[in-house]
């Protein structure tokens, strides 16, 4: 017979390793992913994916408990410098990341379509999602990023609205003729018809060449002209509001994504796409923020008038058809995926000045 000692011990020994058992089962299983951005973790994207993205997967995954995120934050070019993470994703270097898509014209022509629709609308939101419903309704799209082992996740973007800062005032479009403007890429196009000198420069020098009387002026944003002090160099912010653009796409590294549990793939890409909409939330808070900043600074807000937009929009080439154009003779099509983005925005009763659709 059982001593009362013996048997409380007994049930002490049960419960113990019930416990342990309990424990151990409980206990998460440790995923090591290392994320990356050429950009510092004070970028508007950057910032929302470290304190946004990153806790909210930890969070999801915490409610099963089941898988666990060890994070290796690697942004400010520790692995991947500017123009970088594309490769760095492509060739092992890092699991997932943010890749800038306007220094990859090129090779996904299709994260070009909101540059080549400008004048169209300033809803950054609106823009991303919309990207993101074309990459579903057209899989080839997504299925570009394989030719990189990549995978996409989601379209984000931090850009509401294009608009013009320069050294001098404006008050007709006359008043750009012979100017150096700056802006990057494609944006450059949105000078054509002003008799304005285009003039190929990233955003790090632009405060440099006003300063410097090398350029007049600089496509960029409200947010940009407080983070870069622009307002210093460039007092006068030209209202034109080009439009808003994506300029980011969320991608892992397809070994990585292929190892990933299923619950784990659902995770982030669901937080993905949230982030997404997190961010645009934020860029249109800055914005906001940004113009009143850009005043209190000392400088000066002109806006362009219905008709001067219009007339800018009138001059210029008929560049989303090129592109249409350009993505029919890589296999795409280029005219519908152009049809459907548009149709979108007027869904969405957007301030359309021009429709590039219908041309």
């Amino acid at each position: 017979m059982i001593s009362p000692s013996r048997r409380a011990l007994l049930v002490l020994l049960i419960y113990s390793g019930l416990a342990s058992l309990h424990s151990q089962a409980k206990s998460p299983e440790e995923i090591s992913l290392t994320a990356i951005d050429s950009y510092a973790p004070t970028a508007l994207w950057t910032m929302v994916f470290i304190e946004y993205f990153i806790p909210e997967v930890d969070r999801r995954l915490a409610e099963t408990g089941n898988y666990k995120i060890k994070w290796n934050k690697a942004f400010g070019g520790t692995i991947a410098k500017t123009r970088g993470v594309l490769d760095a994703l492509q060739y092992d270097l890092a699991d997932i990341g943010i890749v800038t898509t306007p220094y990859h014209p090129d090779k996904v022509p299709f994260y070009n379509l909101p540059y080549v629709t400008p004048l169209v609308t300033t809803d950054i939101g609106l823009v991303a999602r919309t990207m993101s419903e074309l990459v579903e309704r057209y899989p080839q799209l997504a299925e570009q990023w394989q030719d990189y082992r990549q995978v996409y996740l989601t379209t984000a973007g931090s850009i509401d609205t294009y608009q013009v800062l320069t050294n001098y005032p404006v008050s007709s479009l006359e008043d750009f003729q012979g100017k150096k403007i700056a802006g990057v890429g494609l944006n450059l196009r949105y000078l054509a018809g002003l008799d304005a000198s285009p003039v190929n420069s990233g955003i790090s020098d632009w405060y440099n060449n006003l300063a410097t009387g090398l350029v007049d002026g600089v496509i960029g944003w409200a947010e940009g002209s407080i983070a870069y002090r622009l307002y210093e160099v460039a007092p006068y912010l030209i209202d034109v509001r080009l439009g808003a653009v994506s300029t980011k796409v969320i991608n892992m590294n397809e070994r990585t994504w292929a190892r990933l549990p299923p619950e784990v793939k659902t995770v982030l890409k669901e937080t993905a796409e949230d982030y997404r909409d997190e961010l645009a939330r934020e860029a249109d808070r800055r914005s906001a923020e940004s113009r009143i900043k850009f005043e209190e600074f000392g400088g000066t807000i002109i806006p362009l008038t219905p008709e001067q937009r219009q007339a800018w929009a009138d001059g210029l080439p008929n560049i989303a058809g090129e592109w249409a154009d350009d993505m029919e003779t890589r296999g795409q099509p280029g005219h519908a995926i152009l049809h459907d983005y548009m149709e979108i925005m007027r869904d969405n009763d957007q301030p359309i000045v021009r429709h590039w659709d219908r041309e």
